[in-house]
């Protein structure tokens, strides 16, 4: 029993935790769009503006190509 207690507080860290990264993927994304918006940037200079935002927030790995 205490196994299965330890496993499920494992698990529910871990939802927490993806929870969190998600959330602050997520302002990121919003972020970057409503100043790409702002600025009117679209085709191959909104692509290098939103790749480049994910690398100045360490979120390379949602870069596009």
């Amino acid at each position: 029993m205490e196994k299965a207690l330890r496993k499920l507080d494992d698990l529910l860290n871990q939802a927490v935790s993806l929870g969190e990264k998600m959330r602050l993927e997520g302002a990121v994304y919003r972020a970057e769009l409503e100043e790409r918006q702002r600025l009117g940037l679209t085709g191959d200079a909104a692509v290098k503006h939103y790749n480049d935002y994910m690398d100045k927030y360490g979120m390379s790995y949602l870069k596009v190509n």
